[in-house]
C-alpha cells in the first residue's frame, strides 16, 4: 500500500503545476540523455503451475510412479541484483516534463528450492528429490515518463511495456540417478514506477527509481530420455529499486 501511495502521489504532481506556475526556474530538462544504473530486485514471485507426466515404461522413476501425473502449484520467492543502461529524451514546457525512455538490464533475480520425495511423496519415492531453479536472465523496458520540474529536481511517474527472459532448471534425483533439463522463455508484460532525478550540472544528473515489472507467464515444456514429459507455466513479477547516472547531450 505504501508503494501504491507513493506512485499515486508522484503521478499527481503534474496536476499541481498550475498552482505553482508563478515559480521561475532556470534548469532545462529538454534533450537526449544516456546513462547507467544498478540496483536490487526484490519481492520476486515465480508462480509455478507444473505437472510431471511419467511415462508408463519409465526406466528412471520408481515403477510405482509409472504412468502417473504429478502436479505442482506453488509460488517461489526470490531476489537479486540488476544493472544496465538507459537512454531517453525529455521535452519540457514550463514545469511539465514529458519523455520516453528505454533500458536494458542484466539480472540475477532468482529463486532455488529442493523438494524432498518429489515426485510421488515419501512412500512412493523415499530417496527422491526435485531441485528447481528460477532466474530472470535479463529484461528491457520501453516507457513513457511524465513529471514536474522544480528547477534541478525532477519528480516523475513512468510506465510502459517490459520484455525479458526467464530460465527454469529442473533436476530430478532418484537414488543414485539424476535427470536434468533447462528451458527458457522470452516473455512480454508491463511495468510502472516512479522516481526522482537531480541535475548535478547542466550535463550530469543522478536519479533514484522504483519499478514494478510483470513479465506475464510462459511455458517451459520438456521431454526426458525415458519418455517422461515435464510441463510448466511460470508467471514472473518483481520489484526493482535502482539508482542511476545520466549524461545529457
Amino acid at each position: 500500500m505504501q508503494k501504491l501511495g507513493f506512485l499515486a502521489a508522484v503521478a499527481a504532481l503534474p496536476l499541481l503545476a498550475p498552482s505553482v506556475s508563478a515559480q521561475q526556474y532556470d534548469y532545462d530538462w529538454s534533450g537526449p540523455y544516456l546513462g547507467i544504473n544498478a540496483g536490487q530486485g526484490h519481492d520476486a514471485e515465480f508462480d509455478l503451475d507444473a505437472a510431471l507426466e511419467v511415462d508408463g515404461s519409465t526406466t528412471f522413476f520408481p515403477g510405482v510412479l509409472a504412468g502417473g501425473t504429478f502436479p505442482t502449484l506453488r509460488t517461489f520467492e526470490g531476489d537479486g541484483t540488476v544493472g544496465g543502461i538507459q537512454a531517453g529524451y525529455n521535452w519540457q514546457s514550463g514545469m511539465i516534463v514529458l519523455g520516453g525512455e528505454v533500458d536494458v538490464q542484466l539480472s540475477e533475480i532468482s529463486s532455488s528450492i529442493s523438494i524432498p520425495n518429489a515426485p510421488g511423496g515419501a512412500v512412493n519415492n523415499p530417496d527422491g528429490f526435485t531441485d528447481l531453479n528460477f532466474e530472470v536472465d535479463y529484461f528491457t523496458t520501453a516507457r513513457a515518463r511524465a513529471g514536474i520540474a522544480l528547477d534541478r529536481i525532477l519528480l516523475y511517474a513512468t510506465g510502459g511495456v517490459a520484455y525479458g527472459r526467464v530460465d527454469f532448471d529442473r533436476n530430478y534425483r532418484v537414488g543414485a540417478g539424476e535427470v536434468t533439463d533447462s528451458a527458457s522463455s522470452n516473455l512480454t508484460g508491463w511495468t510502472y514506477g516512479a522516481g526522482a532525478e537531480w541535475g548535478l550540472t547542466d550535463a550530469w544528473t543522478v536519479r533514484a527509481e522504483y519499478a514494478r515489472v510483470d513479465l506475464g507467464d510462459g511455458n517451459f515444456d520438456t521431454s526426458y530420455s525415458d519418455g517422461t514429459i515435464g510441463r510448466a507455466t511460470i508467471d514472473t513479477r518483481f520489484d526493482v529499486i535502482r539508482a542511476g547516472v545520466n549524461y545529457r547531450f
